[in-house]
């Protein structure tokens, strides 16, 4: 066995053989919006060149329809990628949809400012699974020059009133609370930390992963950490499929502009995309140390190490591995 499959089989699911991380992702992220409310800095959207904004129902319904069948497979589907989740009015009927079919491990990640009470009480009431609140500082002045058009205490009590809401309509519904940390924010972590403690149970987590640079392609990126094991093949490659709004499935969830397509999700399943030749190309050049012959890889930091209450926690620190990206 290569040294590197005990290291991805690890990290990905010690509990399955490496073969099964061929077989089928472990993973899933459907992109059911390609908008966004904010304009955060550590963000690519002034990159963006995809305009397909919202998922069409055709496109809804075969992915849906495939992770259903293949339920058994899959440790989580997340309801978002690169926009803003709930933005989407359909939100709440595409978890129902999932949750009634047996898929109880549905997630999303908000930037939380639309996250009102009505919202909150639908997705709860729908069998949200957990939810990853990106708040990325407690000081005013910090937050809103991060998340650029949201109002802090709009997000801060949204945050607070979801949390109340969840332990009395769906109290197995976990909370990931994440700051992204970066310059303006770095020494922040140990009162962020007990102020959210303080609102949150022993399901939820509270960490920061540090700002990453999406492959070399977010400009101005500074980064605050060494890079974590560069030269380590990439997890997502073993666990991650991305599904975008119109269908096209990507290389992983850093190729925002679909520069380097596996497919589409309207011309083949989910297994046929996962175990195509291309994913088998780009797999043995991370497995043999030549990931640098893909550019997007080459540079990539996602490595960069999360930090946070994960250090008591194996376990989420191998689910949040699979979680992060700047948004």
């Amino acid at each position: 066995m290569n040294k590197f499959q005990n290291y991805l089989k690890r990290r990905i699911d010690k509990k399955s053989s490496y073969e099964s991380l061929l077989e089928f992702p472990k993973y899933i992220e459907i992109e059911t919006v390609n908008a966004c409310n904010a304009r955060c800095p550590m963000c690519t959207i002034n990159d963006w060149e995809r305009n397909y904004p919202v998922m069409k129902d055709d496109v809804w319904s075969k992915v849906s329809d495939d992770i259903i069948e293949n339920k058994n497979l899959i440790k989580r589907v997340s309801l978002y990628r690169d926009g803003e989740p709930l933005i989407d009015k359909k939100m709440a009927a595409r978890i129902n949809k999932l949750n009634e079919n047996g898929i109880k491990n549905t997630s999303i990640a908000t930037n939380v400012s639309l996250l009102n009470e009505k919202r909150a009480v639908d997705l709860l009431e729908a069998g949200l699974g957990m939810v990853i609140f990106s708040i990325d500082s407690l000081k005013k002045d910090v937050f809103e020059k991060i998340r650029v058009r949201l109002k802090f205490e709009q997000v801060r009590d949204n945050a607070i009133r979801f949390l109340q809401l969840r332990d009395k309509i769906n109290p197995n519904c976990r909370v990931w609370i994440r700051m992204i940390r970066q310059e303006s924010n770095y020494n922040e972590w140990d009162h962020y930390y007990d102020f959210w403690r303080k609102y949150t149970s022993d399901v939820d987590r509270i960490y920061y992963h540090n700002i990453f640079n999406w492959g070399g392609q977010l400009d101005n990126y500074k980064s605050v950490s060494k890079s974590f094991e560069p030269n380590l093949p990439c997890v997502a490659l073993w666990s991650l499929l991305v599904v975008f709004a119109n269908g096209d499935v990507p290389l992983c969830n850093v190729d925002y502009n679909n520069k380097y397509p596996t497919g589409s999700i309207m011309k083949n399943s989910i297994k046929e995309l996962w175990q195509s030749k291309i994913m088998s190309v780009r797999r043995k050049l991370h497995l043999n140390g030549n990931k640098k012959d893909i550019s997007i890889c080459a540079n990539c930091n996602v490595w960069d190490e999360v930090k946070g209450e994960e250090i008591i926690s194996p376990e989420f620190a191998e689910e949040v591995s699979i979680s992060n990206t700047n948004i």
